[in-house]
């Protein structure tokens, strides 16, 4: 799936509701009922597939501010970065919530207006994703936030010919900068390179799809169009139901939206895993590259004479088949992608003791084995480790592996101790382990390197349990 399947799915949607609302009501504006109902499905479509797993949006939330700190006032961002999981929070169930208000028409004045404020800091965050390839200068971000400032005035004004005038103005301000951003050195500082961007993906769809920053870049841009168009003309959005149901179902929308918020990130692990680390799936497969890329470098060379260039490939320069009288200077190189390939899903996971990479061995094991992932001891529920030890001694009797793996802070000997955790502590990277379970401790099953299951560390199994469901029937 890709953005043009999701804009397509979420174009039949809308057609369809459009459809419905034509033959009950007859609206007066079928186009602008359409980018209703696009609009709304699509931030109802959006917010779901972060829902489940909010703490996804959390993470890509510190990184953003990580990113953010690096540009300046870094005490301001390190404090926002520790406050991503209430932020995701709120923005996830705000955008259900505005996406289903503006579907049933509730407050459509100020439903449009949330919904372009959220719009526009969306596109701020793909916009840095994509254009920090291009080395952007603060000048650039400092410009770049003020135009979308001035931009999100128009949301306040309540006389349609003040924000009319706003858009037209903040148009114009936007060509200008368009165009120095072309022009000007000074903003754009090279060449793009996706190596440079600071944050590579923007989390827009959680992790049910991963999108190219350029793509969500523009798909951001096409619902700025969409978005402001509706809030030039949200007199002419059509509400559905009576003023008092609308209300009531506007207040149970965002109310579940909010406990299903929550619910994923305190009580359980996400209901819906688009992880690569979901049960069922085979670790060792996913980190396997099905197909290497090919690529072809090529050197561009130019006649400081004539000004002419023309491009060469690796192995004419190597056979020294480029006549260097001609072409006397290289310019640049090139290196073309022939065939993408089909790289490995999984690429980041290493476990590791002091001395050895013990991720092949671990996974290999044909017996069941449980493994204990904590991404932070600083940060973990300790009291959850009594538990997870009684399993352990459970396991040790039936001779299965019980390990556990974590972040090498230091102080892990330490901590082992004070919770007298008798199985071994190995290593790995933060990000993966934040990527196999939402839970800190969580637990997960294996076999052959397969997810057979996982358990949040407030609904971990008994010892009992687990040999009654699994480790009796090998």
């Amino acid at each position: 799936m890709n953005v043009y399947t999701i804009f397509g799915l979420v174009a039949v949607a809308a057609f369809a509701l459009a459809l419905i609302r034509f033959v009950v009501n007859r609206p007066p504006n079928i186009l602008i009922t359409f980018l209703q109902d696009f609009v709304g499905v699509f931030f109802m479509f959006s917010g779901f597939v972060k829902a489940v797993d909010p703490l996804g949006t959390s993470y890509k939330m510190h990184e953003y501010f990580e990113a953010f700190a690096q540009e300046g006032f870094r005490p301001f961002w390190e404090y926002l970065a520790n406050c991503s999981t209430f932020f995701a929070i709120a923005m996830i169930a705000l955008e259900l919530l505005v996406g289903f208000a503006l579907v049933i028409g509730w407050k459509p004045r100020l439903t449009t207006g949330i919904i372009w404020l959220l719009t526009l800091f969306f596109t701020f965050l793909t916009g840095y994703t994509y254009l920090s390839g291009y080395c952007i200068s603060k000048l650039f971000l400092v410009v770049a936030a003020a135009v979308l400032l001035l931009f999100a005035s128009v949301a306040f004004p309540a006389k349609t010919t003040t924000r009319n005038n706003l858009t037209f103005f903040s148009v114009g301000i936007l060509i200008v900068f368009l165009l120095l951003s072309k022009f000007s050195g000074h903003l754009f500082m090279c060449e793009f390179t996706e190596s440079k961007m600071k944050v590579t993906d923007c989390g827009c769809f959680g992790d049910f799809i991963k999108l190219k920053p350029w793509e969500t870049f523009y798909k951001d841009l096409i619902l700025d169009v969409f978005i402001i168009i509706l809030l030039l003309n949200e007199k002419h959005i059509r509400p559905v139901f009576g003023a008092a149901v609308r209300n009531g179902l506007a207040f149970f929308g965002g109310l579940i939206a909010l406990l299903f918020c929550l619910y994923n990130v305190y009580s359980n692990e996400p209901v819906i895993d688009f992880r690569p680390y979901k049960i069922g799936n085979d670790i060792r497969d996913l980190r396997i590259e099905k197909r290497p890329v090919k690529m072809q470098m090529t050197f561009v060379m130019m006649n400081t004479k004539t000004k002419e260039q023309k491009e060469f490939s690796y192995e004419d320069v190597i056979a020294n088949r480029v006549d260097r009288n001609v072409y006397d200077t290289q310019i640049k190189r090139i290196d073309k992608i022939l065939d993408p390939g089909i790289p490995a899903i999984i690429t980041n996971l290493h476990i590791e003791d002091e001395d050895n990479d013990l991720t092949d061995s671990l996974l290999s094991n044909p017996n069941y084995s449980l493994m204990v992932v904590a991404y932070s001891l600083g940060k973990t529920h300790e009291s959850a480790f009594n538990e997870l030890n009684a399993i352990a001694a459970g396991t040790d009797k039936l001779g299965l592996k019980f390990f556990a793996v974590t972040v090498n802070d230091g102080k892990v000997d330490e901590f082992r101790h004070r919770n007298q955790a008798a199985y071994p502590f190995y290593y790995a990277d933060e990000t993966p382990l934040k990527t196999m379970i939402r839970s800190n401790p969580g637990l997960i099953l294996l076999k052959n390197g397969v997810v057979i299951n996982k358990w949040h560390y407030r609904h971990l199994p008994t010892f009992d349990e687990l040999n009654q469901k699994y480790f009796s029937k090998k």
